[in-house]
């Protein structure tokens, strides 16, 4: 168990230590934002060439012989130019993690990095090939789009380098723009300078070339094509473990040492011959990277059995498709695989023993060598079935899957531990952010973030209105009882226990509900609760008990609250003046007439009206007047230093004296002390509510408590 913790925390730090690194957070977002277009392009190339020919009959039939024409331009205009468009998306994303800060703008940076693509591959070379703007260019382009940002960004924080627009009439735009022209020369110049270097130097005129020339050349020279097989899987999922789309990377490897084994396999068989070659294009693709690298349809199976949170699951079920057409890039950035260490090992480590097994299976017979080739989005099951043509390379697929799954299984769950701390963090970062502008008196804004607080407030509310629609949430209820020990009325309490962060801080979850415009349903919901629970407590014998339940402002904004009120009332054969609606002091000074009309009708019933909080600094005589308050519920500030500060207590004092004046009853909250209970009844406050007498009780545990102070005392109930 010490040792597992160990593990735990060492791929912890290693992954909070990636996780706080610009850069890699910037490549990270930008090959996340890459996701619709490769989708489009991959969905595009499934559609055209799916190799079914019923399919393919009925398209041509259809369609006529030009019936992928459209779906070829949309694999071109997202395939076609994905490195440029990579470059764009992770220098834009790294302008936006530090440029703003730096007052530099993401539209210039991702342009002079694109420049700088541009400029080290050389269009103008008489070598220059379309296609290296392509799959073949990515691992370019990663390189050149973080190397381009850091200069242009470091540049242009230097004063020297930036020329500024003193013109009163200039605007930001331009502004960003005249400080960026010297920045932006000298990074594409560096860029422009390097592509002559490495052509006058070391005579090479296309990096990408040059690139797939090696490899090429570094693949042909091992003369094991075990070895061969493993070190071009192991290199795959090395560069796509750096975000870097690894098959493409190695595409000219694939087409000159692996792809001619298929067809080689098919004219041996004919003549026949044994076929001699077993790692081919399509071993590859069949039997290793089922659902794209990563083997990764075996961890979103994994993810799907195992999984605690919702969030996963839902990113595995949306990932369920494009992985059954092996297009993989939901899961590996949305998870995200790239750059997570716990991910590391499996995601090497199931490709390799997949593609042993699957060479032992060839090798000694059990399942035919791989002699039609078919495209790398052919499902599983079917493309082990094609390329071998035998079921016994369908039920191979079925084995690598069952035994990549099991793999997976541990590293979930250690995933899973690890998220632990990282999500703590950040609902601390939530709870903090919620909380100054609570102070403050401000709306959180908090779904509308573009961070993590918004990312996990966007989960939050999503499974705030999941829970709400199962009945999940829960309601406590503190007892309110006077100076004599006589038990006179309880407080209805919200709590949620999310099965993942555990309780959720009360007021961010009627924040949450207001922003995702549920708090009306979420208020019924607790009246109809409450209701339910006091019309027991009735029946039970604790009939003078009263019930305190809190309302918002946007609650009191709905005009059919009133009559829903006085209905459920009404049905639940509970008289207005056992319940009491409690609000905040900042909702009695909001002063619209809609509310104010609001609180009229709801004392007009007869209900029972106290103010929450009072004494916070934003008071007014003029509101207590006008709303003729039944209680006053002293801030819970006041009374946690009403011992140590006599401020408190003069503050007290006279909000007591108040009271008296308005004939209002007072309540003291967070009551914890007897030396605070007898200050404050020296004070003249006699009600209090608080852990002094008890902590927030599920229903069940109030009826016990009730019985149990009744026998205890000798004053019982009011």
């Amino acid at each position: 168990m010490i040792k597992k913790i160990s593990l735990l925390n060492r791929f912890y730090r290693y992954d909070k230590r990636i996780s706080s690194m610009p850069l890699l957070i910037a490549i990270r977002k930008g090959l996340t934002y890459m996701i619709p277009l490769l989708l489009l392009g991959s969905f595009a190339l499934l559609i055209f060439s799916l190799p079914v020919p019923a399919y393919q009959n009925f398209m041509t039939h259809r369609f006529g012989e030009s019936w992928g024409y459209l779906l070829t331009m949309v694999r071109d205009s997202t395939f076609g130019i994905m490195s440029p468009l990579m470059v764009i998306c992770i220098s834009y994303s790294y302008a936006s993690e530090i440029g703003m800060k730096r007052n530099i703008s993401p539209i210039i940076a991702a342009s002079v990095s694109l420049a700088s693509y541009i400029a080290i591959c050389g269009i103008s070379n008489k070598d220059f090939q379309i296609s290296n703007l392509g799959p073949t260019g990515i691992f370019v382009a990663i390189i050149v789009s973080a190397g381009s940002s850091v200069l242009f960004m470091q540049l242009s924080s230097w004063n020297g380098f930036r020329l500024k627009a003193y013109t009163k009439g200039a605007d930001a735009v331009f502004k960003h723009a005249l400080s960026s022209i010297f920045p932006a020369a000298v990074t594409v110049a560096f860029f422009a300078g390097a592509n002559v270097m490495l052509f006058r130097i070391f005579h090479i005129s296309s990096i990408q070339m040059f690139l797939s020339d090696y490899f090429s050349a570094l693949f042909a020279k091992m003369e094991s094509p075990f070895l061969s097989g493993l070190l071009f899987i192991i290199m795959i999922h090395l560069f796509w473990f750096f975000g870097v789309h690894g098959s493409n990377v190695l595409e000219p490897v694939t087409q000159t040492v692996f792809q001619p084994g298929t067809s080689w396999n098919l004219s041996l068989l004919e003549a026949g011959l044994p076929p001699g070659a077993v790692f081919t294009k399509t071993f590859f693709d069949s039997f290793v990277l089922m659902g794209g690298c990563g083997t990764a349809i075996c961890l979103v199976t994994a993810i799907l059995l195992i999984g605690r949170y919702k969030n996963q699951r839902e990113l595995a079920k949306l990932s369920v498709l494009p992985l059954i057409f092996n297009i993989n890039e939901m899961i590996v950035f949305g998870l995200p695989i790239v750059l997570n260490p716990i991910f590391l090992i499996p995601f090497l480590g199931v490709p390799i023993l997949l593609t042993i097994t699957t060479f032992l299976a060839m090798h000694y017979g059990i399942v035919p060598y791989t002699i039609h080739a078919v495209e790398w989005t052919t499902p599983i099951l079917l493309s082990g079935y094609i390329s071998t043509q035998s079921i016994s390379g369908s039920l191979l697929q079925l084995f690598n899957f069952v035994l990549g799954t099991i793999c997976y299984i541990p590293f979930v769950k250690l995933s899973e531990m690890a998220s632990q701390e990282q999500i703590k963090l950040n609902l601390q970062k939530v709870y903090a952010v919620y909380k100054e502008n609570e102070e403050r008196g401000y709306p959180p804004a908090l779904l509308s973030r573009h961070d993590e607080i918004g990312n996990l407030s966007r989960s939050l509310a999503s499974d705030l209105v999941d829970d709400l629609k199962n009945e999940k949430l829960e309601l406590y209820y503190q007892p309110q009882i006077d100076y004599n020990g006589r038990i006179f009325g309880i407080e209805a309490l919200l709590r949620w226990n999310h099965p993942v962060y555990g309780y959720i801080y009360p007021p961010l979850i009627i924040a949450l509900a207001e922003e995702t415009s549920r708090i009306d349903s979420l208020g019924r919901w607790i009246f109809t609760k409450s209701f339910d629970d006091l019309r027991c407590l009735r029946n039970s014998g604790f009939g003078d008990i009263s019930l305190s339940v809190n309302v918002s402002a946007v609650q009191l904004e709905n005009e059919t609250l009133v009559p829903w009120l006085k209905e459920k009332m009404e049905w639940h054969e509970l008289p207005f003046h056992s319940v009491k609606i409690e609000i905040t002091e900042q909702i009695a000074l909001a002063g619209s007439h809609k509310i104010m009309n609001q609180i009229d009708a709801i004392r007009q019933l007869g209900i029972k009206l106290a103010m929450d909080d009072f004494g916070m600094g934003h008071s007014s005589l003029k509101y207590l007047k006008e709303y003729e308050f039944d209680t006053i519920k002293l801030d819970g500030s006041l009374i946690r230093e009403v011992v140590s500060n006599s401020n408190c207590r003069t503050i007290i004092s006279s909000i007591v004296y108040l009271c008296k004046s308005l004939d209002c009853s007072i309540i003291a909250e967070y009551v914890e002390e007897e030396e605070q209970k007898n200050i404050l009844y020296q004070l003249g406050c006699e009600k209090y509510q608080g852990y002094l007498y008890s902590e927030p009780l599920r229903y069940e545990e109030l009826i016990q408590y009730l019985n149990k102070y009744v026998r205890n005392t000798s004053c019982g109930l009011n």
